[in-house]
């Protein structure tokens, strides 16, 4: 899996702190990342999200007329964020998680290979090729 960084100028209508990458698929996915501090605990937060957009950065639609998205969150920690190399770096592997890529160091055990297929926005592109009604369901009985 890979992406790359086009030149941002012709996506006009992106969201307030996007930026759009090419996926290998040929997908272009506009993609952000926000951080806060968990109100309990006053860990450090971060968020980010992925969207499938058009040439202009408007929304792709799967077949039931919704936006193809994904997100991922983590509440992390001080000593989890100084041996990442910082808040920037926490933030950048949020992102590689919603794009599909490798999250290495962190997230990298068994129990978290389901939350990062989920979160990865390479999965919700292959399930919106199935989405919409079923034509006929009667040939499915």
């Amino acid at each position: 899996m890979s992406y790359t960084k086009p030149d941002q100028a012709p996506f006009t209508v992106l969201q307030p702190n996007e930026t759009v990458v090419t996926l290998d698929t040929g997908d272009n996915v506009a993609v952000r990342c926000e951080s806060s501090v968990e109100p309990n605990s006053g860990n450090p937060a971060v968020a980010a999200f992925a969207r499938v957009v058009d040439t202009t950065g408007a929304d792709k639609l799967d077949g039931a007329g919704q936006p193809i998205k994904s997100a991922f969150t983590h509440c992390s920690n001080p000593t989890e964020v100084e041996n990442v190399g910082g808040a920037s770096a926490l933030q950048k592997l949020a992102m590689l998680a919603v794009l599909g890529e490798s999250t290495a160091p962190l997230w990298q055990d068994p129990i978290h290979a389901t939350v990062l297929e989920n979160a990865s926005i390479r999965t919700n592109i292959t399930a919106a090729a199935h989405a919409g009604p079923v034509t006929d369901p009667g040939a499915l009985l």
